[in-house]
């Protein structure tokens, strides 16, 4: 399992106190991650379909004991 930092074009400033927008996710690859973001926000209806695009996705940490990211996740 790999924590990914999963960024969208909209909904990163809010005024309720939940950006959307910014999502830290635990999944197996980064499509997935995207996966669970998107199906969040699309359950709950929340933001505008363009909002719910993604913009970048970023590797953060990865629970193999010898990784590419440098970052051990824990369990």
């Amino acid at each position: 399992m790999k924590l990914y930092r999963v960024n969208l074009k909209g909904m990163k400033v809010t005024s309720t106190g939940v950006a959307y927008g910014i999502s830290y996710v635990v999944a197996e690859d980064p499509h997935s991650a995207y996966n669970k973001v998107k199906d969040f926000l699309n359950y709950n209806d929340i933001g505008f379909s363009k909002d719910r695009e993604m913009d970048s996705i970023e590797l953060i940490a990865d629970s193999g004991r010898y990784n590419d990211c440098g970052t051990i996740l824990y369990l």
